[in-house]
């Protein structure tokens, strides 16, 4: 089902679920924080964005996961908009709910468990710059 940005779309109880399931895949996560790197406005090359600094991965094998799974996903909940040519993806309607939840997460990363950073790019990369 696909939202409509105009209206608030579901109970707040409906928008949490789509968030934690939305950042269940390192993929979806990669992407949410590709776009906050980027300015508003602009346009990030996938599969790059979705992509682990430091990861190999088969482009191909990581398209095909992207466009069946991934974004029609983010896309149905808001957060990102895509495009198949030039394979790209920018901020959706709500983008602003999953990029709150990152903003939480680098200003309390020093509070978290190793156990949780360790491994992790992005909250490794988070954890360094905050104990700067």
């Amino acid at each position: 089902m696909a939202i409509d940005p105009s209206i608030s779309g579901g109970s707040a109880i409906d928008r949490w679920d789509e968030l934690h399931r939305t950042l269940s895949a390192q993929e979806r996560r990669m992407i949410i924080y590709s776009l906050m790197e980027a300015p508003q406005s602009e346009r990030v090359p996938l599969p790059e964005a979705a992509t682990a600094p430091g990861t190999s991965c088969d482009a191909e094998q990581m398209r095909i996961r992207l466009e069946h799974n991934h974004l029609p996903q983010m896309a149905t909940a808001g957060y990102i908009r895509w495009e198949r040519d030039p394979f790209c993806v920018q901020r959706g309607p709500r983008f602003k709910e999953a990029e709150a939840m990152f903003e939480t997460i680098h200003d309390s990363i020093d509070q978290f468990p190793q156990s949780l950073i360790t491994g992790c790019e992005i909250y490794e990369e988070m954890y360094r710059d905050g104990n700067r």
